[in-house]
């Protein structure tokens, strides 16, 4: 028992002087790698500002263009209604003319009517009166003399009503027309400035788009320095752990909880083949927080807060090329360069990073190779 128990002090404090020589690597490697993951974060800010911008300027665009379908839309009835109303008030006018026509060849004959009967009134009405046979056929010569004129002044002021009327119905489409003709003037400038706006729209978005394009292309060349980093990070970190294999058997890194949700291998996701580099554990609605312990002892060699991948994760260094990784953590409890023993906590079952649901991503790695945990996990 005591024999026992020296030789896990021992493999302790050797663990414990690892730590300590690591230690200072680990800081500068999470320093530079927290610089990355940063700038990263600036980068995906920006690309959310340029989203955000991008979709104002477009429901801008379409609040116009809505407004420039209606505009449209009443400038071609106000064309129409111009159109019907010159048609009417060319109608109209050729209707005055033939009553001005009417009324001057009425009047001609009137003027006409007038000298015959001053001059049968100093000759030929004398000549009418003394033809006549009887009183009766007197009063109605008389009386027909008299009913000539009153005839046709009746009729040239029945002409000259009707011209009137017509000269205001003349009047009236005129002025209508006047409306319309102002009407459609101010929705033409109304077209002119929504025209100028969407145009300005589309610069807007054709500018966001170029920053949005540089942006993406920034973040794919930081991604591209960020994982680099990582990976020299965690290759260098494997060279200077060293150390023989602490040995015993893989345990389940989440008791209690033991659906596998996504087998190590080649697997499709969004669609496309997508090769799974360890295995998925999850239980819907039940897992998130729970408590994720290390598989074996070993020493913390990398904690990482990140956003993209992995997310929260930690890798615990077990000595002989073995490491193990716990990724999309919702909380992490160790440090790097702590020294933990098979179960200690490293941190909370979440879904931070590349994923779809609280679920742990568990790797084991053996000489730098990913390979299929469940050949190693016990039980």
């Amino acid at each position: 028992m005591k024999k026992r128990t020296i030789r896990f002090i021992c493999l302790l404090l050797a663990l414990l002087m690892i730590g300590s020589l690591a230690m200072p690597y680990l800081a500068r490697a999470n320093s530079t790698l927290d610089k990355l993951q940063q700038e990263l974060n600036g980068i995906r800010d920006n690309l959310n500002n340029i989203k955000d911008e991008t979709e104002r300027q477009e429901a801008n665009k379409a609040s116009l263009q809505r407004q420039n379908k209606i505009i449209l839309s009443q400038i071609g009835e106000l064309e129409k209604g111009i159109q019907t109303a010159q048609e009417t008030l060319a109608q109209k006018q050729l209707e005055l003319d033939q009553k001005r026509r009417d009324i001057q060849a009425t009047d001609d004959l009137f003027q006409q009517r007038l000298r015959a009967m001053y001059v049968m009134h100093n000759s030929g009405a004398l000549s009418t009166l003394l033809g006549v046979n009887s009183f009766e056929e007197l009063l109605t010569a008389s009386t027909t003399l008299s009913r000539i004129s009153v005839s046709d002044t009746e009729l040239l002021k029945k002409l000259a009503a009707e011209r009137a009327q017509m000269e205001a119905d003349e009047r009236y489409i005129q002025d209508r027309i006047a409306e319309l003709e102002t009407q459609l003037s101010q929705q033409e400038s109304k077209k002119n400035e929504l025209a100028a706006n969407i145009q300005a729209a589309n610069s807007s978005l054709t500018e966001l788009d170029a920053k949005q394009e540089a942006e993406e292309q920034a973040y794919a060349a930081k991604l591209a320095e960020y994982n680099a980093a990582r990976a020299q990070a965690e290759a260098e970190m494997g060279q200077s752990s060293g150390g023989e294999f602490v040995g015993g058997s893989f345990g389940w890194p989440v008791p209690g909880f033991y659906n596998i949700s996504s087998p190590y291998g080649w697997r499709t996701l969004y669609g496309k083949p997508d090769f799974h580099t360890g295995i998925d554990i999850a239980k819907s609605g039940q897992i998130f927080g729970a408590t994720v312990v290390s598989s074996l002892p070993g020493t913390v060699q990398t904690v990482r807060y990140g956003s993209t991948g992995y997310g929260y994760y930690v890798i615990v260094d077990h000595g002989g090329g073995y490491k193990t990784l716990y990724g999309h953590l919702s909380a992490i409890y160790v440090t790097p360069g702590q020294a933990v023993a098979q179960g200690t906590p490293v941190g909370a079952v979440g879904s931070t990073g590349n994923s779809t649901g609280p679920h742990l991503h568990f790797e084991i790695r053996a000489a730098g190779q990913k390979v299929d945990p469940m050949q190693y996990l016990k039980g």
